[in-house]
């Protein structure tokens, strides 16, 4: 592990279990989202966590490859309900939402560790802006229930 690997020792460590993706649900992702390339930090995670954990950790959370499918509609239904002047481009990937009303994503062209940016409904929200510098630090901020994660980073 390249990028996880500080939080697969943690989960490890705290005894939580890891359900990894198939080789099949990798291809169907891959067939999902064309010729872009999944940033490698993003593909570690779904190799070891992609079908979830047995564990408060991201449970709840539409981040999971039994959902991950589905989040680019619920996403699209969520801006236009909330009159958003942004939309999403083919170099967004949307890999995390959180009851209906709050979404993550991350660019395909900014390299194997993305930034990660944000949006939710109940924000003054006039853009997209990012809250983690990295996929790597977004998972860390949840796994210890950083209360600042979803705030606007520089």
């Amino acid at each position: 592990m390249k990028y996880l690997f500080e939080l697969i020792s943690q989960l490890n460590k705290d005894g939580i279990p890891m359900n990894p993706c198939t080789n099949e649900d990798l291809t169907h992702l891959q067939e999902m989202i064309g010729s872009e390339k999944l940033p490698e930090a993003y593909i570690e995670f779904l190799k070891t966590m992609g079908r979830g954990t047995e564990h408060t950790f991201l449970r709840g959370h539409s981040c999971f490859m039994d959902e991950l499918l589905i989040l680019n509609e619920g996403v699209q239904e969520l801006l236009e309900e909330n009159d958003f002047s942004k939309n999403l481009t083919e170099n967004d990937f949307v890999f995390w939402m959180s009851q209906g009303c709050m979404f993550c994503f991350f660019k395909f062209n900014e390299g194997d560790n993305p930034p990660i940016y944000f949006y939710s409904e109940s924000t003054d929200q006039d853009d997209f802006y990012k809250i983690a510098d990295s996929f790597t630090d977004f998972l860390l901020g949840m796994y210890t229930k950083d209360k600042n994660i979803f705030k606007k980073k520089d």
